[in-house]
This record gives structure tokens, sequence and C-alpha cells, in this order.
């Protein structure tokens, strides 16, 4: 009988697929593809959307089945829904000051017939948004009077302007109170679409020129004298402030003699217990008594430097007149040159008015108005920023204006509220900011990394300050700008300006500041019963003087701030200025860059923990072996190894607080503004100076817009100018890291 072995195979447990690994790897791949896809994605739509804003769209005179008429730009087409085979396409007409909506869908059963007139042009505006029409007349307006008898302007005379021959056209003629004559009349340049299109383009490159000298009058010499003017009336305020007070009172003079008696007995005491006392028990004693010295000596130098006894701030009256009389010179000066120059701007100004076009748009036969108060006369020629003529370009010429709108875009300033025109200041803002709350939490996240990682005792204080650092990072951005708002603005801001609302009375602020002393001098006392020679185990005593140590530095800390903030001895730096004008005690760029800074700290010490840590310790135990201390070992071996982990937190850093709004809309960002957080005026940093953003110009564009269709395409062109602007901040940032890792080795 014979028997069959049997399959080895048979009973044999087969290794389950999740085993080897290619599930998880390419669910894994399949996420990380997920991501780049919407990454990508994103990425693809912003540049798309923000990228085609400026982009020459030609001029359709669409004429639909009721027999309307209108022209616009094609933007987009889609579905009708719920219909099969039915579209609609949406067209910019503009027009807004006419009574039309910005855009307007047309659906394809409505259209009877479309046109590309080769006149029909699309006028960029500087109020009201874009205007579509035809050109069909260019004329000045001027009004003159004669005596009687002399001869005036005859109607069809041909007359030379600054803009070439002009046929003129009297309107009116009338008769003063005087007995003149009165004749207003328009100096026609063009009165036929063709040649009114072709002098069009010489007449507004001159008018530009012209606004440009007006606006640089306007931005730049009546600012300024604007500010000498506010000066001085602060100066006098000063002044007026100081006229005849009484000298303020000092303390006593015993009060310095008694300082200067108890810091020499002081010294006497710890020269006498340095040759009484035994050699073994005499430094604790010398070094309390040297530390007494030192407080008395501080508390002594404190007192001169705040009641500085020799001087005295009051002016007498005569002396204050005199002061008084050469600001009032001064300002009689300033407020008539501001006058002239506020002339001159109203004089060229007028002068500019008088140029008119007059644009005809074909629904109603309607042209374009001076303003919606007068919608009876022509609009301005200087009111005009560009006329395109869309459907007459050519390649190169739709290049050139796209070009052109970029440029307007990046270097002009916002106007019509920040709905049209560029965004200079709103970069020159973000960019500022960005960079000041880099300056700012860079330095003050790695100092914290260090004490946690390098010097603090790792317990269950040391876990308990990493879990609220931690925490802190989840905190709503809304809460950070509310302490921004209450802490730095009204708090800091308003003890910068004008002093304490309420100091203590001089006697009790001179309590607090000798209590300090004791208190410091306790802690100092702590800290020796608290040490522990090396080897030893810590005692009862050694516990109970660390835990008594903390108390007295904490409590030390807490009335050094509360002496701080109630000093008697400081009336603010700005008080001239209050309460019309607050320097630092209302939101400014400075207080957002420490509210973002704040916010950002975390991202900052917990990147650089992980690159400390990230450093092998054989390099800090092989660095301490060779004679280093433990500060060398740290500023030549510890630092320059995590330096890449640490630019990667200022990195995170940047793009977090760049991209953040929520907190400026309370503490420093402003729609509009006229000055600039730089300039060319010293100190050229202006830290007191509102801003504008570009994460709040976007919120101001898409959701505080009266017209928030027309707005639309440069909310996206405002999203990639802001990503881009992260992005080149961020690339810098990265070759940095990448230059400190060549030369420093990566730490992570």
């Amino acid at each position: 009988m014979s028997t069959t072995s049997p399959n080895p195979d048979r009973h044999q447990r087969r290794t389950p697929i999740s085993a080897h690994g290619e599930p998880a790897m390419w669910v894994t791949a399949g996420a990380l593809i997920l991501c780049l896809a919407l990454i990508l994605g994103l990425a693809i739509v912003i540049v798309w959307r923000g990228g085609s804003t400026f982009l020459v769209r030609p001029v359709h005179e669409v004429t639909l089945a009721d027999g309307t008429v209108f022209l616009g730009s094609p933007f987009e087409s889609e579905a009708v829904p719920g219909e099969d085979g039915q579209t609609r396409r949406r067209y910019r007409v503009g027009n807004r000051d006419l009574g039309q909506d910005s855009y307007r869908w047309v659906r394809s059963d409505e259209i009877a017939s479309i046109a590309t007139p080769s006149d029909g042009v699309m006028v960029e505006r500087r109020e009201w948004g874009v205007f579509f029409g035809r050109i069909q007349r260019v004329y000045l307006i001027r009004e003159q009077e004669y005596e009687p008898g002399a001869g005036g302007p005859a109607d069809g005379e041909r007359v030379n302007t600054d803009f070439g021959p002009a046929t003129v056209r009297v309107i009116q003629e009338s008769e003063t109170e005087d007995g003149d004559r009165r004749v207003l009349a328009h100096l026609v340049l063009a009165d036929d679409a063709p040649e009114a299109r072709g002098i069009f383009g010489h007449v507004h490159d001159t008018v530009l020129d012209r606004r440009a000298s007006i606006e640089s009058l306007n931005r730049h010499r009546v600012p300024l004298l604007q500010e000498r003017l506010s000066r001085l009336e602060w100066k006098r305020r000063g002044i007026e402030r100081r006229t005849g007070a009484s000298r303020r009172e000092v303390m006593p003079v015993w009060t310095w003699g008694l300082t200067a008696l108890a810091t020499i007995a002081t010294g006497l005491g710890a020269a006498r217990l340095s040759r009484m006392v035994p050699r073994g028990s005499r430094k604790y004693g010398l070094r309390v008594l040297s530390m007494a010295a030192a407080i008395l000596c501080a508390m002594g130098v404190l007192g001169v430097v705040t009641e500085h006894p020799w001087s005295d701030d009051s002016i007498p009256v005569e002396r204050a007149s005199e002061l008084i009389a050469d600001i009032d010179a001064d300002r009689a000066r300033l407020s008539e040159e501001l006058g002239r120059v506020l002339e001159e701007i109203n004089a060229r100004r007028e002068r500019l008015d008088r140029v008119r076009v007059v644009i005809v748009e074909p629904t109603g036969g309607r042209f374009s108005p001076l303003s919606v108060s007068e919608p009876g006369e022509p609009m301005a020629v200087a009111d005009v920023v560009r006329v395109v003529a869309a459907n007459d370009l050519g390649l190169a010429g739709k290049l050139r204006v796209y070009l052109a709108r970029w440029w307007e875009f990046l270097s002009d300033r916002p106007r019509a509220n920040g709905a049209e025109g560029g965004v200079f200041p709103v970069i020159v803002g973000t960019v500022t900011l960005t960079l000041l709350l880099t300056v700012a939490v860079v330095p003050l996240g790695v100092i914290s990394a260090l004490y946690l990682r390098e010097y603090a005792r790792q317990g269950i204080v040391t876990s308990l300050i990493r879990i609220a650092i931690n925490n802190l990072a989840g905190v709503p951005s809304i809460v950070y700008g509310m302490f921004g708002l209450g802490f730095f603005c009204y708090g800091l801001g308003g003890w910068v300006d004008s002093g304490p609302a309420n100091a203590a009375p001089r006697g009790f602020w001179w309590g607090l500041v000798g209590l300090t002393g004791v208190i410091v001098l306790g802690g100092v006392i702590s800290v020796m019963f608290a040490a522990r020679r090396p080897g030893r185990p810590a005692t009862a005593v050694n516990r109970f003087a660390g835990a008594l140590a903390w108390v007295m530095w904490l409590s030390a800390a807490g009335l050094a701030v509360y002496l701080v903030s109630s000093t008697p001895y400081f009336d603010g730096w700005f008080t001239e200025k209050l309460p019309e004008r607050p320097t630092f005690g209302g939101r400014g760029i400075l207080w957002a860059s420490l509210t973002l800074a704040l916010l950002t700290l975390p991202v900052v010490i917990v990147a650089t923990e992980e690159a400390i840590s990230a450093v092998p310790n054989s390099i800090r135990e092989g660095s301490i072996a060779s004679g280093a201390s433990r500060w060398q070992t740290i500023r030549r071996v510890v630092l320059p190894g995590a330096l890449p982990g640490i630019m990667t937190g200022a990195i995170l850093a940047m793009a977090r607080g760049a991209g953040e709004v929520a907190p400026l809309m309370l503490v420093g960002a402003v729609n509009f503004t006229q000055s600039s957080p730089v300039s060319a005026e010293a100190p050229f940093l202006h830290g007191d100076r509102t801003f504008m953003h570009l994460g709040f110009h976007i919120y101001n564009l898409g959701f505080q817009s009266p017209d928030s269709q027309a707005t639309e395409p440069l909310v996206w062109t405002t999203t990639l100018l802001l990503v881009a602007i992260v992005v080149a901040l961020n690339l810098a940032a990265v070759m940095i890291r990448a230059k400190l890792r060549g030369k420093h080795g990566a730490a992570i």
C-alpha cells in the first residue's frame, strides 16, 4: 500500500496583498497627485482669470430682434439652463452713468445681427468705469467778455489754439451789468467722426501732460505745506502749555543725601565684612551687600534722571510771546503760499475742463456726460484715461494696450474708491508689512526656541509652555486683531502719545520703586539658596528657595510694568497733536506688523525648535570638549546648523502673514489713503500711518464695491498679484536657505 505525500503548498498560508505595501503606496501616491492637481488647478484658474482681465476684446455692435442696438465687448458664453441648444453671451456694456448695467446677458435667439464697426471705441474713464460709443466731436469752451464796439469772434471763423486750428461756433451772447458783451463759444477742433478720432490722440496726450503737472502739485506740494502748517500749530500748542507753568516740584535734597549715605554705608559694611567674617561664609554676605548697594545706586540714578531738579520746563511769558509771534508769521507765509498753489491748481483744472469730447452711444443716442449732476455737458478730455479702438488694432497694437494696462495697474494709484486705477500703494503697503512682521517675529521666535530647547529645564512647566504655543497657532486671527487694537493701538499707542491715563502719586510711585528693589534683592538671595553644589541632590531648602525666586522675579516684573505704565514723569511725546490727530494712539502699520508677528510667532518657534533638535548632539559635545562654552557652542555650531530650518519658519510666517486680512481690518488697513508708510521724507518709514493691503483690497473689490460685476475681473488680477508677491518673497527666502544649507549643511 503506497502513500502519497501531501502537497506542501496546499495548506501554506498566502501572504495578504496589503502586506506587500502596494495598496498603501498607490493610496499615498494618489493623495499626492490629487493635492498637486488641486494646487495646479487653482494656479491655472488664477493665472488665466487674472491675466485675461486686460486683454483687448473686440467691440461688437449688437442689434436685437426688438430693434435695440448697443455696443459692448463679449466676455463669455454659456448654455441657457434648462433649454437644450440655447446659448447666451455676456457683454460688457459699461455706460453706468447713463443707467446701464456694467454687464448684460443676451440670448442667441434674441440677436438679429452682430457687427464689428471700425469706429466703435471703448473709453476708459477715471470715474464710472468704461463707456462704449463713437467719437463725434472735439472742441474747447471759451467764454470771454468784450467792451461795447470791440470786435469778438465771428461764427465760422478759424482761430489757432494750443491744440491746432479750430472753428468758432458761437453758442450764446449776453450783456453783463457793466454793459460788456459776454460771448460763449465752442472752438471746434473736429466736427465729424473720422476727423475727431484722428485728432483726439494728440489732444488727449497734451491734456494728460498738463493733468500730470496738476496731480504732482496736488500729491506733493499741497500735502507738504499742510504738514508744515500742522507742525507749526502743534509747536504753538506746546509753547502755550509750557508758558508761565510753575516749576515742577522735585524731591527734597535730603532724599539724595540719604540715598548717597546709604550707598556709602553699604559699601563700607561690605568692606568691613570681608575682613571680619571667615572666608567660607563671606561670599554670600558680600553678594547681598553688593546687590543692595547696586539697587540703591540704581534708585539714585533713576531719581536724578526722572526728577532732574536742575532743569525748568516752563517758558517765560515774554519769551513765549516772541516764539508765538514767529510761529504766526511762518503760518501766515505758508498759508499764503498754500493759497497760491490751490488757486493755480484750480485755474489749471478749469482750463483742462474746457477741453471736451462728445462720445455717443447707439442705444439712446446719448453722449458721455461730464458728471452725473451735469448730464447735459459732454465729458472732459482730462477724464479719459485711454480710448481703445479694438476693431482697428492689430496684434502689435493689442499687445501694446495690454502691456500699458498692466503698467498702469502696477504703477498708478487707485481711483474711484479703489474700484479702478492701479495698486502701487497697495503693493508698497503689502511688501512693507510683510518685511516688518518678518523682522519682528524671526528674532523673537528664534530666541524663544533657543531658550526652550537649550536652557530651560525639561519639565512640566516647559511642556505647558509648548502646549500653549501650539494652541496659540489655532486661535482665530480676528482674536489677534482685537488684541492688537486694544493693547497696541489704544493701550501702548495711547501711552506713547499722551502718557499714562491715570498717573500714580509721586510718593506712592517711589514707594513701589523701593518695594521693587527689595523684591529684586530677595530674588537674588533666593537664587543663591536655590543653587546646589554639583553632584549633590536638591534639598527642601533648595526647592523652596527656587519656588520663592520664581515668585519674587515675577512680582518684580509685574511691578516694573505697572511702574512704567503709571509713571508721573512722562507726559507723552505727541500731546500737542491730541485729540485731533493721534500719532501712535490709533491704527498704523507698526501695530499691524506686531499683531501679525504675534499671530505667526508659534510657527517660527516650532520650526526653530525642530531645526535645533535636528542638530546632532555629538557636534555639541565635540564643541564643549574642545573648550567652548555653551553660548559659544550655540552661536558657532547650533545656530549655523539650524539656519535652514529657521529660514523655513520665516518662509511660513511670511506666507501666512501676507495673506491675513481679518486682523488688518482692525489695526491699520484702510480702503484708500493719500500717504504711504514709506516715503522720501525722514524718517522714511512711518509706522504711525495707515496703509493699503492687497488682501484687504481684494475684499473691498469683491464685497464692498457698489458694482461688484464691474470689479470682478480686478479681483482675479489682484489675487494673481498677491500670489506673485508671496511667491517672490518665498523664493528669495528659499534661495537664502539654499545658500545657508550649502555653506553650513542641512539640519533638517
